[in-house]
């Protein structure tokens, strides 16, 4: 296991976090440029059993959490279109009771069964700005409507998903994932989404489990946010420092201290880690708290790192 601290960078960059408290959905918004979804759904019984082999001190652990998908969706424009308030995509399967939203699929379609899903539509090119893009949004923040971090003022051009399967009945350990998207042999960054702390599973999660992670995004910094670090969509703290030395129940961001450029036309690399790791609080008082707007004492977090996975993919804006 490694040791995972919020301030070094070199070590951990590319982290942030989404978790789930059940079987179902999460929609997480804390005070940061991305909006965080997270849907749960039982894993085929099949992978369940291959994934229960026995094991030996002398052979090496698999990996518990298992890559399925990982790309950025053309989502929009309409948000909360499904029946349940929920964005048009994802959509998942629920035979024999067929979903509303997406009952079936393919072409000839068949009915969407329990443990399918449709993420959204794939698309390579990305446009930066407005005019060809699917949804009306381009893709740079500077020039698609952006104002600010959250909310109406917040116009994201698609989502970024990460589709795993959870073989690990850890239901104690947070869950951590960070995205960076950069362009260029120098690795400008253009997105940072931070670490972000969803907190354990909890008891009610019945493992095996698959997980989709969608985060909705746009790209570099809007009006008035060039100047970093944490600027523009490279999301710094919020709700951190902690008031007390645990899981607050809520999201909290750690903000990765750095600076967000515009993108330009070109390829770009998205980075995604994503992370079971177990927290440790430090108290720290006076100005290590009050800089931050938080009362004093208050409490920074490092992890150990217990279970991790990769999910890396490149788009090609224009």
């Amino acid at each position: 296991m490694n040791a995972i601290h919020p301030n070094n960078t070199a070590r951990f960059l590319r982290l942030a976090a989404i978790l789930t408290l059940g079987v179902g959905g999460l929609c997480a918004k804390p005070s940061l440029a991305q909006v965080h979804h997270l849907q749960m759904r039982p894993a085929p019984q099949a992978q369940a059993v291959a994934n229960a082999a026995v094991r030996t001190e002398t052979v090496a652990l698999p990996s518990r959490l298992v890559a399925l998908q990982a790309t950025m969706t053309q989502v929009y424009p309409t948000i909360g279109a499904n029946a349940d308030g929920t964005d048009l995509w994802p959509c998942f399967g629920f035979s024999p009771n067929p979903n509303p939203d997406c009952a079936t699929a393919g072409n000839p379609e068949i009915q969407l069964p329990l443990g399918g899903a449709i993420l959204g539509f794939p698309s390579h090119v990305w446009k930066l700005q407005a005019e060809g893009s699917i949804n009306g949004i381009g893709c740079d923040a500077l020039t698609n409507g952006t104002t600010g971090p959250s909310g109406v003022a917040y116009k994201p051009c698609g989502q970024i998903a990460t589709w795993y399967e959870d073989d690990t009945f850890d239901s104690t350990d947070d869950l951590l994932q960070r995205i960076v998207v950069t362009q260029g042999v120098e690795e400008r960054i253009i997105y940072d989404s931070g670490v972000v702390d969803y907190g354990p599973a909890g008891p009610a999660v019945q493992y095996p489990v698959t997980v989709i992670l969608n985060t909705d995004a746009n790209f570099g910094y809007w009006p008035g946010a060039a100047s970093g670090p944490n600027n523009g969509n490279c999301s710094g703290n919020s709700g951190y420092p902690l008031a007390s030395p645990a899981n607050p129940g809520k999201v909290y961001v750690v903000g990765g201290h750095t600076s967000c450029e515009g993108p330009v036309p070109g390829p770009a690399h998205f980075t995604t880690y994503t992370v079971l790791a177990t927290p440790t609080y430090t108290q720290v008082t006076g100005a290590a708290c009050a800089s931050k707007g938080v009362a004093s004492p208050c409490y920074t977090v490092s992890w150990m790192k217990t279970d991790e996975i990769h999910q890396d993919f490149d788009v090609f804006f224009q």
